[in-house]
């Protein structure tokens, strides 16, 4: 209903117009009068009504004056004007004040209800196209939230290789607060849909309730995004700014009180899964592919509740295999390109785990073998549509199987498709390892721990094989290359205006400021601090 306020210092008029209309059978309620302008400021201000009826001659305000101040705070309340003046100056000044409506006394019911028809045709007009504007903007807030939870999943499935920087940029574009140097992945795997139990209407109603009630348990806490992939599990991305900093949260407390929450306000059984942190924004489908682990999951895992992915392989996966190992033997082969050698490690792996009765390992297995192929195309920068189909999701397809001679067909087409465009491309999977060091180093130059070793385990490659390669590929031993692009970022940041020596060492990746005074000593022939002084002059 609309609202409509009438304001008159003679009571008489007042209770006039309440009775000259039938205003509830018009659409209208009247929410209180006023006798002078100062009372009428108060209660419009705590209630605003749509249209006002003012005497033009009153104590303290006269009505033009009222309808001014009114009308510019609340330029949309329609004002009709009493007057017991004729005169052109009297329309013309009501003209002036915004007022576009006046009438005579005494009042006639029947021009007043010409003018009330006319302001309702114009109400009406204006409250549909604020109803047609606010429903645009729903649709394109709809529009922008699927268009940003449709590159969250592309980002972690990755399906895309984007440098940090495009990361960064894509990060900003979409209004994705989070950003750090080390991120990792929490999801929430829902273990039952029934509608009974939560009242929703469909799954995805669900997924938006369980969304929701996620978002409002991370209220207190900074730098996570939320979403949900084609599992329909709830992923939640965090992201660290130091490994050392006390602010940094603690997953496993809030993986279980966001297990609570779901439990006690939508009566939602869930297993969270979080995975190890990884360095830099282009692994974040690792994390996530940490956290695939877990798809097929046993009572025991339920009941523990909150898992993390070092938890579950200790206690599921069986020991005679080795991750790292696997890994580093299949981006092997697939980086020589031995189908033959791939294939077989392939199929002795899945059917030897059948075979000990492993459905967990075997489970897990055959999903890391899809993310070491992701790996691979990452390493080689390569998207992975332009080795498939558009939207071929090889996580999605091998999880359709539960057999070994069926994932083992599956995954010899998907490392038969990849090797084939690496060997049409003629694409050198050594350069590319050459490449992806370097940018690994350009993009961690701040971690501390960064090593050969380190470097080595990222791309999970022999520690040996990387430094031999490395120093053929550019002539500079692993180790010189690493100082070397620590103190070229560090003479950039004097060359800015840093002066803070501590923060800049600490930026470039040293702990200790006298070390990296002496390193960029025997690197410039000159101490950092002397290095200042002349730029200063």
């Amino acid at each position: 209903m609309y609202k409509i306020m009438f304001i008159d210092d003679d009571p008489l008029i007042v209770r006039r117009l309440h009775q000259i209309m039938n205003w509830t059978s018009m659409g209208f309620e009247i929410p209180g009068d006023a006798s002078d302008g100062n009372e009428a400021l108060d209660k419009i201000s705590q209630n605003p009504p749509d249209i006002i009826i003012c005497d033009i001659n009153m104590p303290n305000m006269d009505g033009l004056t009222l309808a001014e101040k009114i009308k510019s705070s609340f330029p949309h309340i329609e004002f009709i004007i009493l007057t017991v003046n004729d005169s052109f100056g009297c329309a013309q000044q009501a003209l002036n004040t915004g007022v576009d409506h006046y009438l005579l006394k005494p009042i006639d019911p029947e021009e007043l209800g010409l003018i009330i028809k006319k302001i309702l045709k114009g109400l009406e007009s204006s409250q549909q196209e604020r109803q047609y504007l606010d429903t645009l903007k729903d649709k394109a807030l709809l529009s922008e939230h699927m268009i940003r939870e449709k590159f969250l999943n592309w980002l972690v499935s990755g399906r895309q290789p984007l440098s940090e920087e495009q990361i960064r940029e894509r990060f900003a574009f979409y209004q994705i607060p989070v950003s750090g140097q080390e991120f990792q992945v929490l999801s929430v795997h829902i273990n039952s849909f029934t509608d009974e139990m939560t009242g929703a209407s469909s799954v995805e109603d669900l997924i938006e309730k369980a969304k929701n009630t996620i978002e409002d348990s991370l209220y207190d806490y900074q730098n996570w995004v939320v979403f949900s992939d084609s599992f329909y599990n709830l992923i939640v991305i965090f992201g660290f700014q130091d490994d050392r900093s006390f602010n940094n949260p603690s997953i496993e407390l809030i993986g279980q009180m966001i297990r609570n929450n779901l439990l006690f306000h939508l009566n939602l059984p869930v297993t969270v899964f979080y995975s190890r942190k990884y360095q830099g924004a282009s692994n974040l489908y690792c994390c996530y592919y940490d956290t695939k682990f877990l798809y097929q999951y046993t009572p025991s895992v339920i009941n523990k509740g909150v898992l993390s992915f070092d938890e579950y392989i200790r206690s599921s996966l069986d020991s005679s295999f080795n991750f790292d190992t696997l890994r580093s033997d299949t981006l092997k082969y697939l980086r020589i390109g031995s189908s033959d050698d791939l294939l077989g490690l392939i199929s002795s792996t899945l059917i030897y785990a059948l075979e000990i009765g492993s459905i967990e390992s075997f489970n897990m297995l055959r999903i890391d073998f899809i993310m070491t192929g992701v790996m691979f195309l990452q390493e080689n920068r390569i998207a992975m549509q332009d080795v498939f189909q558009k939207h071929f999701s090889p996580l999605a397809e091998i999880l359709e199987y539960n057999d070994a001679e069926s994932c083992i067909a599956f995954l010899k087409g998907y490392f038969g498709r990849i090797l084939e465009y690496i060997d049409a491309n003629k694409i050198s999977s050594q350069n590319k390892i050459t490449e992806k060091c370097m940018e690994l180093i350009a993009e961690n130059i701040s971690y501390q721990h960064m090593s050969v070793k380190w470097l080595a385990s990222q791309l999970y490659i022999n520690e040996n094989y990387l430094s031999r390669l490395f120093k053929s590929e550019t002539g500079l031993s692993l180790n010189r290359y690493i100082t070397k692009q620590r103190m070229q970022s560090a003479k950039n940041y004097l060359d800015q205006g840093c002066t803070n020596l501590q923060q800049v060492s600490s930026t470039v990746g040293f702990s200790d400021p006298f070390y990296f005074s002496k390193c960029f000593k025997k690197e410039y022939g000159v101490a950092p601090s002397k290095y200042l002084q002349k730029a200063d002059k």
